[in-house]
């Protein structure tokens, strides 16, 4: 689904009230990729830095935080995202303030998970 974040009453709007965030219906649909290697596309990605190793926590995390704030579409998401990778790395997270909330209006208990790698 589409996701915009809204505007208040009299306040003009501004990008981030008009671009969309793409949210699954379900975080089961979030399957991400078994490779260890990603390379994204330039719609996703455009900069030289568009390799990313899933071996590394940071680099995962890193991942995320393009994916869900550059995507094109729920297929974008639901191809790089997995859902124990997401609820593990959530809190960590640097997401533009419309994903953050696009994502914890649908999964209010995302927000709240905490997660440790013991």
């Amino acid at each position: 689904m589409k996701i915009y974040l809204p505007t208040d009453y009299g306040r003009p709007m501004t990008q981030e009230h008009t671009r969309p965030v793409y949210v699954p219906d379900s975080l089961d649909a979030l399957k991400g990729s078994s490779e260890l290697i990603i390379v994204l596309p330039i719609e996703l990605d455009w900069t030289p830095f568009n390799t990313y190793d899933l071996s590394q926590p940071q680099e995962r995390t890193r991942l995320y935080q393009t994916v869900l704030s550059e995507a094109g579409s729920e297929e974008d998401v639901c191809r790089y995202v997995d859902r124990n990778g997401l609820e593990k790395s959530w809190i960590d997270l640097h997401l533009p303030k419309r994903v953050r909330y696009a994502w914890e209006s649908v999964f209010p208990g995302l927000g709240s998970i905490h997660v440790s790698d013991n």
